[in-house]
């Protein structure tokens, strides 16, 4: 049975005076400690999804839900990797205080990461739904002005190229064959392995594909083609394979859980080989909703958000809304991600459901611009709806644009700016190392919960 609470002091002595930063750096966890005290419904929602968590047998685990908990907040507010969260942890005494672990010992980064998964994006809607009442009851937060953005969040998966996901999914195959010989030698089949030629063949398309002459335009696509045909050829005869080994009935939990997987990984396979032979043998132009960009994360999008920095972006659209206060009231992220005015309308209702009014200033740019009657009913809710119009604009409307409430609406809707770039930079939110979509959800719920404490323990 999992602990609710418990935490161990951790005792020592500091006669030095430390310097501002170090002082500033312990009232922030100072008070974020606080906030946590004052609202004990965050904890119990933790509970409820770790309560079975870290134990068996009836036995108590060695660790509460409150010492996860903390433990996450320190994790996303630092930006740390689950190794160096537990040599961080384990180094301060400090923050062997505030996760409650004290003189014990720091749990591995193996059970913090598999309480982390036990989460679900549900209970951190909730835990976010508790801190804004807080903030609201407390007149922390106010709902006078919305401004409302979007970015991409990454995948953790390297730049799709048709060869490197070919080579992906051989190695991925090929891998999971060897462990389930290794666990069980009956089940060999004499399946074949010529790994270090198919990434020669990789490695020469990689180095060789932007190349203009003609002959080495007629060898990359030979190498494709056996590229491809030696990956379907691995796949078919991985497809015989389970079905030999589940035939056998001696298949023990791990060989025939490694099975399982192979049949997850075999359809993706298949979809990366075709859509490998489209593009590169046949010269069809794949769209992208066709399309697979890693077998690892099948979930990933392609976004084009026309930036010159980088033209497409692999991963999902992160929907945010904030009020002055910088406190992030809106959050929403979508395994097929929709149009952005699809989500102005969403957040509009949203607000007015928390606030119980529209707020007095809206503002947001051009992505959630629909037509000028849309602008025109939102007018008579709001007092400025500051979202400029797409293409070319009348005398009206570019008086209406030219306006002071307008144009300081849309300085507001800059600051919207900064604070992604403080979720990327401070939090974690450019690159996601989550694995699957469920757990890609839920550590933008978390990084959104931890950005929100922050925000009222130093505001």
């Amino acid at each position: 049975m999992q602990m609710k609470v418990q935490m161990d002091p951790c005792f020592f002595i500091n006669i030095l005076e430390e310097r501002n930063i170090v002082q500033a750096y312990r009232e922030k966890y100072n008070q974020i400690d606080e906030l946590l005290q004052k609202n004990p419904g965050i904890l119990d929602a933790v509970h409820v999804d770790l309560a079975e968590y870290g134990s068996s047998g009836g036995r108590k685990s060695d660790y509460s839900s409150e010492q996860v908990l903390r433990m996450i907040i320190v994790q996303n507010i630092e930006v740390l990797d689950y190794r160096n969260l537990v040599i961080r942890v384990g180094e301060s005494d400090f923050l062997r205080n505030f996760t409650g672990i004290g003189m014990g010992h720091v749990m591995s980064f193996g059970f913090i990461n598999g309480a982390v998964k036990r989460i679900t994006k549900a209970t951190w809607d909730k835990i976010n739904t508790l801190l804004f009442n807080y903030a609201k009851e407390k007149n922390r937060v106010t709902g006078d002005s919305l401004r409302l953005d979007s970015t991409v969040s990454e995948s953790n998966i390297h730049y799709p190229t048709d060869s490197s996901l070919v080579w992906d999914s051989y190695r991925t195959v090929g891998r999971l064959i060897r462990k389930i010989v290794s666990e069980d030698r009956f089940l060999d089949c004499s399946i074949r392995l010529h790994r270090k030629k198919i990434k020669k063949l990789h490695t020469f398309i990689s180095t060789h594909s932007t190349r203009q002459n003609v002959s080495t335009k007629r060898a990359v696509k030979k190498s494709m083609r056996l590229l491809i045909e030696r990956t379907e050829d691995l796949a078919g005869k991985a497809a015989s394979f389970i079905i030999k080994a589940k035939r056998s009935n001696r298949l023990t939990i791990v060989p025939e859980a490694l099975c399982d997987e192979l049949s997850r990984v075999l359809p993706l396979v298949r979809h990366t080989t075709e859509q490998a032979r489209r593009a590169s043998i046949n010269g069809e132009t794949v769209p992208a909703k066709e399309r697979i960009f890693s077998i690892f994360e099948e979930h990933t999008e392609l976004l084009k958000r026309g930036k010159s920095q980088k033209p497409c972006e692999f991963g999902h659209m992160v929907t945010l809304a904030q009020t002055a206060e910088k406190f992030i009231t809106y959050y929403n992220v979508e395994e097929k991600s929709r149009h952005d005015t699809v989500h102005k309308d969403l957040v509009l209702e949203d607000h007015r459901k928390r606030f119980g009014i529209y707020p007095k200033t809206f503002a947001a740019d051009k992505n959630y611009y629909t037509d000028m009657e849309d602008v025109a009913q939102w007018e008579e809710e709001i007092d400025t709806f500051s979202i400029g119009k797409k293409g070319k604009r009348n005398d009206a409307e570019l008086v209406r644009e030219h306006s002071d409430k307008f144009r300081d609406a849309q300085r507001f809707r800059a600051g919207c700016e900064g604070s992604i770039s403080v979720l990327k930079r401070g939090f974690g939110l450019k690159r996601l190392l989550s694995k699957g979509f469920k757990s890609f959800a839920s550590s933008i719920g978390i990084i959104v919960f931890c950005h929100n404490l922050v925000n009222l323990a130093t505001g």
